[in-house]
This record gives structure tokens, C-alpha cells and sequence, in this order.
């Protein structure tokens, strides 16, 4: 789950397919965008299960890039905290997550515990139960991942042409081993931002699908503002929507240490945009 930078005020719909040298260069251009400063976002997550009731998550998501690549902290509670007597434990979750070419995790659910790294099978689950998302959907290592198969141009929505490319994960990686061969991602055919991912199982059917579903422009830059992710045999889907964002900022670099002992409530910036 990343940020992205200046644009869309002009989709493309065009349908042109590019050449293998082109692909390449657009993946690039992707892996490469970032916003101007650090960032951070208030956000909700809503998950709608096919078959039972609507839950609400709130947290709070702060960016930077370090020389490896993108680097996230999550804090996530049930939005129902917020009413809970000083007495009750209520369940939630710190992450910090590193992507790029040597992608990596953290996870604790108490303030006062220490991270510990998240690997192997332990990447693919929900982040706090009752929420699709996990480790591995907030890291997003196929992004980075050298094999692809460049598949052509298709629509993303009613009016966005994606250039899509199926990632190859590498032999013997943790999404190898989980039976996943591939993971489809559609570019926007102008600005070359994130609009769409499939993980695609070892019988090619399509285990999950990410879409955005909008952006937002803060301070002269683009955001993502909604996203949702649904599990393909359940139905069942969980929407991440920013409510509030503030960009330009300067982060202490303690923030994204898991070995540093920072309250990340610390790092909240003083004016907010409200989305």
C-alpha cells in the first residue's frame, strides 16, 4: 500500500499496446515515484464480510523513503476503541513495513512490547482478525520483483486504460512457497500509478483483486483515497479510505527503526487535511 505522486487530471483512453523495452521503462518510472517529503494519513478500514456484519477498523499510516525503497508504520485499532473505559484491552496492531528489492516487517500488538520480524506463512495473514488485508498486501514486494510478463492494455473502471503486467515471484520466496504464480498489476496508461492487483494462484484463477477506486489531491500532490481489496472465492472485501492527510513533512528516521522505542503518536503532524 504506497503513496503516490502529482497527476491525474487527464486519464488516458488509450488502448496502444508498448513494446518490451517500453514495459520495462514504465515499471521503472513506478517503482521510482514517490511524493515530494513524508506523509501522514488517518485512514478507516471497513470490512464487509459476504455473510455477516459490517466491522470498522481506524488507524493512522506515516511514509518515508529510505535508500531500499518505501518505508510505512501502521497503527490499527476497531474504530469501537475510541469508546472503550480505560480498564478494557482492546486489540490492535503495530507495523512497520520496508519495501523494495530486500523487503521486510515488523509487527507488535502492545505499546510497551518489541517488534519482532514477520516471515513465511506468517506474511499472508490478516493483520487483526476480521480485516482481508495482510502483511503481504501492505507490503507489496512483487512490485519489485525482476520477472514479468508485459499482457497489453486494459480498462481500470469505466475510463482508465492500466498497462497490465504479470509479476513473477522469485523461486524459492515466501509467495512461491504459498502457491502464488504470479501477481497482475495495472498501471495507469499516463501516469504510471498503481490502479489495480490480482494474485494469481498456481491454476491461474485470481485469489484476490486490489483496486483503487479514487485519489485526492493535498497540498498539489495525489493520494490514493480509497482502495478496496476482495477475497475472489469468499466475497468478502475490506475498504481502506483516507479521512484526513498531511504531505511535505520531515519524519524522524527513529519512527521507522523497529529497534528504536518511539511512541508513534509523537510523530503526528499539527495540521491535518480533512478528506
Amino acid at each position: 500500500m504506497s503513496a503516490q505522486r502529482a497527476g491525474f487530471d487527464r486519464p488516458s483512453n488509450r488502448m496502444v499496446r508498448i513494446d518490451a523495452e517500453e514495459g520495462a521503462a514504465r515499471l521503472a518510472a513506478f517503482r521510482n515515484q514517490r511524493l515530494v517529503g513524508d506523509f501522514y494519513f488517518e485512514f478507516q478500514l471497513e470490512h464487509k464480510p459476504r455473510r455477516a456484519r459490517t466491522t470498522r477498523y481506524e488507524g493512522q499510516m506515516w511514509g518515508t523513503w529510505n535508500a531500499e525503497g518505501p518505508v510505512t508504520r501502521f497503527l490499527i485499532q476497531p474504530e469501537s476503541s475510541r469508546q472503550s473505559g480505560p480498564q478494557k484491552q482492546v486489540e490492535h496492531v503495530e507495523l512497520i513495513v520496508q519495501n523494495g528489492e530486500r523487503p521486510l516487517a515488523w509487527i507488535r500488538r502492545s505499546a510497551d512490547g518489541a517488534f519482532q520480524q514477520i516471515t513465511g506463512e506468517a506474511l499472508f495473514e490478516p493483520i487483526l482478525p476480521g480485516l482481508l488485508y495482510s502483511p503481504f498486501d501492505l507490503q507489496m514486494p512483487f512490485v519489485y520483483w525482476d520477472e514479468f510478463i508485459y499482457e497489453g492494455p486494459a480498462l481500470a473502471g469505466i475510463s482508465r486504460v492500466a498497462q497490465q503486467f504479470l509479476m513473477l515471484p522469485p523461486e524459492g520466496s515466501a509467495s512461491a512457497q504459498r502457491g502464488i504464480s504470479g501477481v497482475r498489476i495495472g498501471l495507469d496508461d499516463t501516469y504510471d500509478a498503481l490502479l489495480r492487483i490480482e494474485v494469481v494462484d498456481s491454476e491461474d484463477s485470481v485469489m484476490s483483486r486490489f483496486a483503487v477506486e479514487s485519489f485526492q489531491k493535498v497540498d498539489e500532490q495525489y493520494i490514493v483515497k480509497r482502495i478496496t481489496l476482495t477475497d475472489q472465492s469468499s466475497r468478502d472485501r475490506t475498504t481502506f479510505r483516507v479521512e484526513a492527510a498531511s504531505v511535505g513533512l520531515s519524519l524522524g528516521r527513529d519512527l521507522f527503526d523497529p529497534v528504536a522505542s518511539v511512541a508513534a503518536q509523537d510523530y503526528k503532524p499539527e495540521t491535518l487535511e480533512k478528506l
